[in-house]
């Protein structure tokens, strides 16, 4: 049965949302390091850790699904989008020295491992319906 392409729509449509979303995700990152080291009111160091962590992993969570593509294998895709978000992240760290802040190695190192995070849980998530996908149509097909 030839299929109308219908399904598609819904996919790229996603995918365009994660795109905007990605591109909104990092210019909102970039505000937030742009803000001078004394516009932050004292706070204890796991709180920038965990701000570092959530925010990139959400990153990558957005930037694995506009990367998504059913032409490339999902540890492909999970690859690259570790590797613009930790990229990313170092840029942000790079840019945080003209603010007067510093630049963190450690920071760096929790955005990467939060992109990590962030990607394999979002292909975790993918590869799941796929396999949802496919039991219910080998479901159907059975009682067919």
């Amino acid at each position: 049965m030839p299929t109308s392409g219908l399904r598609e729509k819904p996919k790229q449509t996603l995918r365009i949302v994660a795109i905007i979303l990605s591109v909104l995700w990092a210019a909102l990152i970039f505000g937030l390091s742009s803000i001078p080291g004394s516009g932050f009111p004292p706070h204890p160091d796991f709180l920038n850790t965990v701000a570092h962590f959530f925010l990139y992993a959400i990153f990558a969570v957005l930037v694995t699904l506009a990367l998504h593509s059913p032409k490339r294998a999902l540890w492909k895709t999970a690859l690259i989008a570790i590797v613009i978000c930790s990229l990313y992240g170092a840029s942000d760290e790079f840019h945080q020295q003209f603010t007067g802040r510093h630049c963190d190695v450690m920071d760096w190192l929790v955005d990467t491992i939060a992109a990590l995070v962030g990607s394999a849980a979002t292909i975790w998530f993918i590869s799941s319906r796929k396999v949802k996908s496919s039991r219910a149509k080998d479901a159907q097909k059975k009682s067919g």
